[in-house]
């Protein structure tokens, strides 16, 4: 072999063994790399829901004619007169919780409200004569905003009306009693039945506007009217829970 050919050998020798030798910092490149590429780390939170409050207790809605201040009475005729004085033509007189407990003896209100509720609207109900009525007695509403700020197919959320009523109280649970669904349905009644609620027979009257409950507690009947958009369980909560008004307190 002459000189030319030896120099191209050798030549083409050192270039193999140069890149042979770069091959083993190439080939750890990604090595070095994958040390400090890691896998991203994915943090889980678990959120426990809560399950938001269906009822409030009656203490934290405003009475919207609490404002209203008359008395001392030593009577219920002595505040029903008081109230009458203040009539504008409607038999249904705006007036306080004071007022109504002195003037009903015994009757009662609900201890809870739905949730959402914020005030609530109260009435006594008196004749042209001057006398308390029988039928209602006293009217109540239950409203999420202001009372008559708002419609009340929007804002008042249920409505209560106390009838004096203790000729039937007695014989009201009675399956034989004069009592049936006939004697509370309405047009509007879609569905009717008698019911057993915390032991006290309760009239079950379903519409398309919403449920009333009905039933007796000592000489009063009690009507509670929820719309639909108040769930059923909670009307039936509030008529269980009821104390009497004159120990409501806020």
């Amino acid at each position: 072999m002459d000189v030319p050919h030896r120099r191209i050998t050798a030549l083409l020798v050192l270039a193999v063994l140069a890149l042979t030798g770069c091959g083993t910092p190439f080939a750890a490149l990604g090595n070095r790399s994958s040390a400090w590429i890691n896998e991203p780390k994915v943090t889980t939170t678990t959120i426990v829901e809560e399950e938001a409050p269906r009822v409030v207790p009656v203490t934290a809605v405003r009475w919207h004619n609490d404002d209203i201040v008359s008395g001392p009475f030593e009577t219920p005729e002595e505040v029903v007169a008081a109230v009458f004085a203040r009539r504008e033509g409607d038999r249904f007189i705006q007036a306080s919780r004071i007022e109504i407990a002195a003037a009903v003896p015994g009757i009662e209100f609900p201890g809870v409200v739905p949730a959402g509720a914020e005030w609530v609207s109260s009435q006594l109900v008196i004749e042209n004569n001057g006398t308390l009525s029988a039928s209602p007695t006293a009217a109540f509403g239950i409203w999420s905003a202001e009372p008559y700020t708002r419609s009340r197919s929007v804002a008042q959320m249920v409505v209560i009306r106390v009838f004096h009523d203790p000729e039937n109280a007695d014989g009201a649970g009675d399956p034989n009693s004069e009592f049936s669904c006939a004697r509370f349905a309405e047009e509007s009644t879609e569905e009717c039945s008698l019911r057993e609620l915390n032991q006290r027979s309760t009239w079950y009257l379903r519409s398309s506007g919403g449920v009333t409950l009905i039933w007796f507690t000592g000489e009063y009947r009690y009507e509670m009217f929820g719309r639909s958009f108040v769930p059923e369980d909670v009307l039936e909560q509030m008529s269980v829970e009821m104390v009497p008004l004159a120990e409501i307190e806020g």
